[in-house]
């Protein structure tokens, strides 16, 4: 039963990474007035294909500005990944200072429980209103991924799981015949395939083991008693006794052979 209320955002930061490898991306829309190219940036939202589809169609408004070129990421589905699936009861512990830290005082310990791997299901939605503005798209995404890219979705230290990779694994297109009132739109979809993990929270302790006491007396001066059989304490007898070991030949001559028997 799920008591206490944990949220780490690890799948919106997977997601935003996903986004952020397509942000920035250009297309030429002609030339100006001295001959030079113009570039106009394709923005990249976050959407369901139906309802960006839908924003398009109903043009912009004072509130909203949509227009074409544009590309929109969702993310279609999550899997179990048992192959990737290891020891659960795992503990992985680090020993570790903050910076600025005085040594041994700021030492904490940090545990680690393994995470759960999963396969995120990405798509990448592009719109377009004629055929040259999508093969510049098409073209700029396509050679990123020969067949897949490495992310990394925070700077964490002690995050196992922050380097994922990104693969592509289908493309599909369509295109709308719109009606009399309809523009044009061409719409390429490509799916993608991100492992993933999910963590549980790591456990911050101070239970770093900072002193040993010992304590080294004279044994000599130590006193055991023990329990006689009339319930009297009565010395346990010497602890430090010791065996003196006679290594000095016995006094008188030692005969070569055992005595002979009468």
């Amino acid at each position: 039963m799920i008591q206490n209320f944990w949220y780490d955002a690890q799948l919106r930061s997977y997601l935003l990474q996903f986004v952020a490898i397509f942000q920035g991306l250009q297309v030429q829309t002609g030339k100006g007035e001295c001959n030079e190219a113009q570039f106009m940036t394709v923005p990249c939202v976050i959407g369901n294909k139906d309802r960006v589809v839908a924003a398009l169609h109903a043009g912009n408004t004072d509130n909203r500005v949509f227009s074409l070129p544009t590309m929109s990421v969702y993310m279609t589905g999550l899997q179990l990944s048992p192959e990737r699936r290891k020891v659960q009861a795992y503990v992985d512990q680090r020993v570790t200072m903050r910076t600025g830290g005085v040594f041994p005082d700021d030492l904490t310990v940090v545990k680690r429980v393994m995470p759960v791997p999963y396969n995120m299901t990405l798509e990448l939605s592009i719109y377009a209103s004629n055929t040259q503005q999508m093969h510049q798209i098409l073209e700029q995404i396509l050679v990123l991924f020969n067949p897949d890219i490495q992310i990394q979705k925070n700077d964490a230290p002690f995050d196992w799981t922050k380097i994922t990779k990104v693969e592509l694994t289908d493309i599909s297109n369509e295109e709308n015949y719109p009606s009399s009132q309809d523009k044009r739109m061409i719409v390429w979809t490509l799916s993608f395939e991100m492992p993933i993990y999910l963590s549980v929270p790591m456990g911050v302790k101070d239970d770093l083991v900072r002193k040993v006491v010992i304590q080294i007396a004279s044994l000599g001066t130590m006193v055991v008693n023990e329990v006689d059989e009339n319930g009297e304490l009565t010395p346990f007898g010497d602890p430090l006794a010791t065996i003196e070991i006679n290594t000095r030949p016995p006094e008188g001559p030692v005969p070569d052979e055992p005595a002979q028997l009468p």
